[in-house]
């Protein structure tokens, strides 16, 4: 079902169905569903349907053979590019060529649930870094950093544009960072991340949000970050812990 309200329901639909196209989801040797299936769907009319086609076919990225259905073009197949696992950190180790823009840093009151990780007091401030990172030239997440005062003065920033900030924390700044708590969720891209990441209003992103705690358990870092759904994936291995009777899975993410 489709259910932002401020974005048109053909224009939710085509990104979606962009996105199951560039993903790879669509094969080009069975026809996509029909557009009776994609209004049962998805719960839109037929109209709807035949107007987010309509713009997928003018992109080249269906084609439309008579008698056997709507297929994926070979344009579609060949836009399609593997998605990326792990940590930034993890993903600079591993030779991926990435760049960032730091789009702002500035002192700010930050909103009540990211004061309440980093257990400030109600007026007292945070640094705020604004970043964009880039792979292989292509726009890869949008971040936020917020940093407790008695660290974010010390943060060099001409390193903001070279390294992930928790690099920077333990690197230059000598925190021993012992744990981290962490949350994932789906969001669509509004007006002003869309315009960020050179991407389309109402793509699918994914919203993780981590607060970073060092040895004597005290925040020292809250990230909210949104990641293209299209070049980024989460993983996690699940090993089965068995105690008496009852088991458990021990949660390893990647």
């Amino acid at each position: 079902m489709l259910i932002e309200k401020e974005i048109p329901l053909y224009y939710q639909l085509e990104t979606i169905l962009r996105n199951r196209i560039l993903s790879g989801e669509f094969s080009s040797e069975a026809p996509i569903p029909s557009e009776e299936a994609l209004s049962h769907e998805y719960e839109v009319s037929r109209i709807t349907v035949r107007r987010a086609l309509a713009s997928l076919e003018k992109d080249n990225l269906i084609v439309r053979k008579r008698g056997k259905g709507t297929f994926v073009s070979e344009d579609g197949q060949s836009v399609s590019s593997p998605k990326l696992s792990g940590s930034i950190e993890d993903i600079i180790s591993m030779g991926v060529k990435t760049t960032v823009e730091v789009v702002d840093t500035s002192w700010v009151t930050p909103p009540e649930n990211i004061r309440e990780s980093l257990k400030l007091m109600k007026n007292q401030k945070a640094l705020k870094v604004e970043k964009v990172r880039y792979i292989h030239d292509d726009s890869f997440s949008h971040v936020l950093n917020f940093i407790p005062s008695n660290i974010g003065e010390k943060v060099p920033r001409d390193l903001l544009s070279e390294k992930p900030m928790l690099m920077i924390l333990e690197e230059d700044l000598g925190v021993n960072v012992k744990r981290a708590v962490q949350t994932i969720g789906a969001a669509i891209a509004d007006a002003d991340i869309a315009g960020k990441l050179r991407i389309r209003v109402g793509e699918p992103l994914l919203k993780v949000q981590r607060t970073v705690y060092d040895v004597d358990e005290i925040p020292v870092e809250h990230v909210l970050a949104y990641y293209r759904s299209d070049k980024y994936y989460y993983t996690v291995n699940q090993i089965r812990m068995r105690a008496g009777e009852n088991g458990k899975w021990d949660d390893n993410s990647i």
